[in-house]
């Protein structure tokens, strides 16, 4: 099991922890194709050297290397994204205290990521005070800033001015939208995010030969048939031509596929082990479904048809 802290932590191992934690979110901010990586990268070396270390000691490496990386940033005139770091580091610190709890996987998602999306709005509730603004008033300046700048990245691209011109007409209307369907996005990219980083975890702490929840074998992880009912309720939700019942439809649409999705990478997974693909054909294989929307979209699809079709024929060998 994971060790407590104590006195035996070698003055070396702890500067060492801080020293490579430290480079790591200073390069997630300084190299831009490393920051789109950021959320699985910068928990990371949070959850083991925590893990390893221990609370107290796992505590002051995610600090001195916050406190450390601020001081490098702003040397370094860039944005000190101080949220950004403590939101991610913080997923390291929750990840750790779950794990070692040995839920199943399903109850290892959800509280890390309630605990999670708990410190988020209470940040959101600091910058809230601290501003002046009520907190959906600070989400909704935050979208359209990342509309707008979005759209200037498209105007740099090569676009035809007059597409561009067309974008921008639409700016307010895109901004509502995200605004609409805002509570199933970060739902589900609160607990993407969770997903990965376990399953990254699990990688790193096997290669140490640390102790990890094993999980079971999660390539036969499968939700109850019955949530197919949610989706057709979700779907008739967003044919009601009333406003707020076709947002609260979508949200839950976004949700509901997000879950499937998971399904049908889990039968990606046991296929690729049923036919014994290479680990690097693997890998090349779930780069594609991430790289392509549309694969992401017919993976969903395949969780979603194998409440009847039942791929891996669970249901028959459970019987």
């Amino acid at each position: 099991m994971f060790r407590l802290p104590g006195e035996g932590v070698p003055y070396r191992a702890f500067f060492l922890a801080v020293a490579i934690t430290a480079v790591v979110f200073i390069m997630v901010a300084v190299i831009t194709p490393l920051g789109v990586f950021g959320g699985l990268l910068v928990p990371l070396p949070i959850l083991y050297y925590y893990s390893r270390l221990g609370r107290i000691f796992g505590v002051l490496v995610f600090s001195l290397s916050l406190g450390i990386t601020l001081i490098a940033l702003g040397a370094l005139s860039i944005e000190t994204g101080f949220v950004y770091f403590f939101l991610l580091g913080f997923l390291g610190v929750v990840l750790s205290e779950v794990l070692r709890r040995n839920f199943s996987i399903e109850k290892t998602v959800f509280y890390s990521g309630i605990f999670l999306l708990a410190m988020a709005f209470a940040v959101l509730i600091w910058l809230s005070l601290t501003t002046g603004n009520m907190p959906w008033s600070i989400v909704g300046s935050h979208i359209s800033a990342v509309v707008q700048k979005n759209i200037d990245l498209y105007s740099r691209t090569g676009i035809p001015a007059e597409h561009i011109e067309f974008i921008r007409s639409k700016a307010d209307q895109i901004t509502r939208a995200l605004i609409g369907i805002f509570p199933s996005v970060a739902l589900v990219g609160t607990f993407f995010l969770v997903w990965v980083n376990i399953l990254e975890g699990k990688w790193l702490f096997r290669i140490r030969g640390m102790w990890y929840p094993s999980f079971g074998d999660l390539s036969r992880w499968k939700i109850l048939d019955k949530t197919v009912w949610l989706v057709v309720i979700a779907g008739v939700c967003v044919l009601i031509p009333l406003e707020t019942v076709r947002i609260v439809g979508l949200n839950m649409l976004i949700i509901l596929v997000f879950i499937y999705m998971l399904q049908g990478l889990a039968i990606m997974s046991f296929f690729f082990q049923r036919k014994n693909v290479p680990a690097f054909l693997r890998a090349f294989g779930y780069f594609l479904v991430f790289a392509q929307q549309f694969l992401l979209l017919i993976v969903a699809v395949v969780g979603l048809i194998d409440t009847w079709v039942d791929f891996r024929k669970l249901n028959k060998n459970a019987a």
